[in-house]
């Protein structure tokens, strides 16, 4: 089966396992007639292929014929088809019997005399006699397209139906439901086959949202496709498999957007032969309801289509009956799915179109209920009524951002932009600013840059200066995403402070508090605290006076520079953040949540950082904040790497890496995720891909905190694969990155690396200069959370001097307080250190115990390089004690083999030993290497033959 329809057969085992009783059924020479339906597109065909696949490989003969959409005009067209078929057969008896069946039906179509009734009755069960001898072992006919059958063909295949319980067949046809209307012959003999218990039918669904995202993330290139895409295609196909296929190749090739109608060819063909066969009245109401584009009724239909109600409602019951329209509620009628709208609408003429798109607009205007501003809006903008729409566009656009419907409030101002043609500037000034905040609430930045810049240029020209300095805060925010330098963004913010200097009235002292708060705010996240002290204490000054939503903003920015700087400004962020939400002020709320969860991400406080973001990620979805949701959510796939949840973290970090939508902070913090995930389970060119990029954009934007976490895991990168030369150059890079500004929380990663790496180039007075250096900086900034790397360095240098007793004292607190602060990499390679110390003090049961601890921790998320440093001491320690009874096994691997010798499963065994099942198979994959053996029967042999147990 190729992997399209393997896609595509997701979802579908229920079906698949029913279908597949009938073949188990006729193995036992008790068979039936099933019928798979459905509409066009929704995986019947693929369904069936499935199905003969099966039972090919059961051993069943298989036949199988199809109806075309003229045959329903043509006697016997699917049997003359499967007659064919069978004449073409190796077998000199079944191909008789072929060639007679189609010269029966060839003879009954074209004699005119005798007894009509009488020769369709002998040809029906001479024609049936001849389709049950294909029985003569195990089969599968199956029928294609029944819907569009014959009466002729029908019949044979309801009198086939009778037989079949006696035989070894089993017949599956498919019907598509939407074209079962009043006229189609298949349409009472599928009720009368099902009614008289002949037949089993699957009616095949549409895919539920699960099923329907997954089929995305099957088909899109590399697995990840962003939500929104997920999103669009589940509204557009309607769950329709052959839908959703055809929509995420036209996004692939940037045929399908947000704003477009796309329709795939295949189904716009498909419409217009089904529009086409419709009455002229079922015409109009087709394309009226089109145009309508939502439920409605049928006095809005005959309203908008300019007739009455009883051609209105003859014609609305024919698009009922050609299952173009359904009752979705009782009154209110509309199409099965999108695409089928869009493509009638298309179908209209375009004059015709604009003019219903008038009518529409006026039939909301009147009937207020009907969809508001928002659904007026499109339509006039449709009729070519722009001045309305711009009106009817901005009032909905207010509300919907009121209500925290950002993405909608940015659709509408885009039209109410686009639609927007008198030289109004003061107007197109507001429109545009409007527009940049939504866009930036939503994460399209690039658009909320050049919508910001440019409503500025309209406010400077016009004589308002104020209004244009109130812009710039804002606008730095964005350019921050977008990654432009600290200095380029300064000098925007010291620019529009010098417009609004020595001006007293409120608004220009308003906006002179937010550009301090802005400044303060820029140093802020390019880890320049002492700047971004004062700023901020500036700030808190201009913004004393000033409304409270001015004031909270400050002070978040105010207790984020506290914390990094090392004092206690937690609370004072918590208190301002819950007051932002308790005031409905989502801006500030959502931004004190970023600051929170992201600050305790950086400076290792993870559960405060989980608690908050977690809540944070939650708010700003909830407020449709995109660019707060997806940085919150990238600062959690770091948590979870700290943390030890790998898997969870690239989950997430690929999510977002495929949501892009140009923040690039976002993008960074979610590289870093990948790659130190990357180089945690040894795929070292993963991680360099991954923190390379990382490194240039970080770079590009002259930001420690975006290039200094992916210059730490490209040096300890070089640590790992032996070129120490190297991590010396990176971790010096870093250092001189950090005490330039006396920062801790991205340098404290580079104190133990650094050691690490002098001391493997056999420097150990650079390795204790640096481990001077680095602790001083860590030590003078005081971030509790940087504070054990400085034990874990120091106690990494008594261990190479030889002084066993302070290196165990200093790395034992060092191992406690990682695990307190749950840094899982530091925590891991800390015990290893541990466990080589007790090696060289001639602690071997200590140091057995530290190695299957990081054994079980590096098995439960695949860490390559600490299950070899695992194995490397647990060598040694093999080695240099005296033989035991489980040699060569250590002792935990002989407490498996002695479990295996009981018949004991994995599962069982890793309940026994208190592990998890994979760390279980780990240690059998260990036993099996060191043994010589392949199976479970010889490691139970060899245990049994051991003399002796674990002591």
């Amino acid at each position: 089966m190729d992997d399209r329809r393997t896609q595509v057969i997701r979802g579908r085992d229920e079906l698949l396992a029913l279908a597949g009783q009938r073949l188990t059924a006729a193995l036992d020479g008790a068979g039936g007639l099933v019928l798979v339906s459905g509409e066009a597109g929704i995986g019947k065909t693929r369904l069936l292929q499935a199905l003969q696949e099966r039972a090919g490989e059961q051993g069943f003969a298989l036949w199988s014929a199809a109806a075309f959409p003229q045959d329903v005009e043509l006697s016997a067209g699917l049997l003359l088809e499967l007659g064919h078929a069978m004449a073409r057969s190796e077998s000199t008896e079944v191909a008789a019997r072929g060639r007679d069946l189609v010269a029966d039906l060839v003879d009954v179509g074209a004699s005119s005399t005798g007894d009509a009734h009488r020769r369709r009755r002998l040809l029906v069960l001479d024609a049936v006699e001849r389709l049950a001898a294909l029985a003569n072992g195990p089969a599968l006919l199956s029928l294609e397209d029944l819907h569009w059958c014959d009466e002729l063909s029908l019949e044979i295949v309801g009198h086939l139906a009778r037989r079949l319980p006696d035989l070894p067949m089993c017949v599956v046809g498919t019907l598509r439901t939407d074209e079962l209307h009043q006229d189609s012959p298949a349409r009472a003999w599928r009720s009368r086959v099902l009614l008289q218990r002949l037949a089993q039918e699957l009616h095949v669904p549409a895919l539920d949202r699960g099923q329907g995202a997954q089929m995305v993330r099957d088909l899109v290139p590399g697995g990840a496709p962003s939500r929104r895409l997920i999103e669009l295609v589940q509204r557009r196909s309607g769950g329709v498999p052959l839908h959703v296929e055809e929509l995420v190749n036209a996004a692939t090739q940037g045929r399908l957007t947000p704003s477009s109608r796309y329709v795939p060819e295949t189904l716009a063909e498909a419409v217009q032969q089904r529009f086409d066969a419709l009455s002229p009245p079922a015409r109009d109401i087709a394309v009226a309801a089109a145009v309508v584009r939502r439920s409605c009724d049928l006095d809005l239909l005959a309203e908008v289509a300019g007739t009455s109600h009883d051609p209105a409602a003859a014609g609305l019951d024919e698009l009922v009956d050609r299952h173009l329209v359904v009752e979705e509620a009782p009154g209110w009628f509309g199409f099965r799915h999108a695409l089928i709208r869009d493509a009638v609408e298309g179908v209209a003429p375009r004059a015709l179109r604009r003019a219903l798109h008038a009518r529409v607009a006026d039939v909301a205007r009147r009937r207020g209920q009907l969809g508001g501003d928002a659904y007026r809006s499109a339509h006039h903008e449709e009729a070519g009524q722009y001045d309305e729409a711009v009106d009817a566009a901005s009032a909905a656009a207010l509300r919907a951002s009121t209500l925290s419907a950002h993405q909608d409030a940015l659709d509408l101002l885009n039209r109410a932009v686009r639609c927007l043609r008198a030289p109004d500037d003061p107007r197109r000034a507001d429109l545009l600013a409007r527009r940049a905040v939504e866009a930036a609430a939503t994460d399209h930045n690039a658009r909320a840059a050049e919508d910001f810049e440019e409503a500025r240029r309209l406010r400077t020209a016009a004589g308002d200066p104020v209004g244009a300095a109130a812009l710039v805060a804002r606008l730095v925010a964005v350019r921050h995403l977008l990654g432009d330098p600290l200095e380029d963004r300064v000098a925007l913010l010291r620019a529009a402070l010098r417009t609004v200097e020595g001006r007293d009235e409120p608004e220009a002292q308003r906006v002179r508090a937010d550009l301090l708060a802005g400044e303060a705010a820029a140093y802020l996240v390019d880890d320049r605290l002492d700047e971004a002290l004062r700023a901020a204490e500036t700030a808190l000054e201009a913004v004393a006076l000033q409304d409270e939503q001015a004031r909270l903003d400050t002070v978040i920015t105010a207790g984020t520079v506290e914390v990094f700087a090392g004092r206690d400004g937690w609370g004072r962020l918590e208190e301002a953040t819950r007051a932002a939400r308790e005031l409905g002020l989502e801006a500030e709320a959502a931004r004190g949540y970023r600051m929170l969860g992201s600050s305790a991400s950086t400076l290792v406080e993870y559960d405060r950082a989980e608690r908050w973001l977690s809540e944070g990620v939650e708010y700003a979805a909830r407020t449709q904040q995109w660019n707060h949701r997806h940085y919150m959510a990238s600062h959690q796939a770091h948590v979870w790497w700290c943390r030890g949840r790998w898997d969870a973290a690239v989950v997430e970090a690929q999510q977002l890496l495929a949501d892009d939508e140009g923040g690039i902070t976002t993008r960074i913090i979610a590289l870093h995720a990948l790659g130190f995930v990357a180089l945690g389970r040894g795929r070292y060119d993963a991680a360099v891909t991954a923190l390379g990029e990382a490194r240039a954009s970080g770079e590009d934007m002259r930001e420690l905190q975006r290039f200094s976490p992916a210059l730490w895991g490209l040096a300890e990168i070089a640590v790992l694969t032996g070129d120490a030369a190297a991590a010396v150059t990176l971790t010096g890079a870093g250092f001189d990155a950090s005490h330039e500004i006396l920062e801790a929380a991205n340098l404290f990663p580079f104190l133990v690396t650094g050691t690490r790496a002098r001391l493997a180039a056999q420097d150990p007075s650079g390795a204790q200069e640096w481990a001077d250096r680095v602790s001083a900086d860590l030590v003078a900034r005081g971030v509790p959370g940087t504070l054990p790397a400085v034990d874990h360095a120091a106690g990494l240098i008594q261990l190479a001097a030889g002084r066993t007793g302070k290196a165990r004292e200093l790395l034992g607190r060092a191992r406690a307080d990682w695990a307190a602060r749950q840094r899982w990499w530091e925590g891991q390679w800390c015990a290893l250190d541990l466990a080589r110390c007790a090696v060289a003090s001639n602690r071997r049961t200590e140091a057995a115990a530290l190695v299957e601890e990081v054994r079980e921790a590096a098995t439960a998320v695949g860490s390559t390089p600490l299950l070899e440093a695992a194995a490397a001491i647990g060598s040694r320690l093999d080695h240099h004690d005296a033989p035991q009874a489980w040699s060569p096994l250590t002792q935990r691997e002989f407490e498996v083999a002695r479990l295996v010798a009981r018949g004991l499963t994995n599962r069982e065994i890793a309940e026994e030993l208190r592990i998890t099942a994979r760390t279980a198979g780990s240690h059998l994959e260990h036993i099996r290497a060191k043994l010589g053996v392949s199976r479970r029967s010889e490691i139970a042999a060899w245990a049994t033959a051991t003399e002796g147990s674990p002591s």
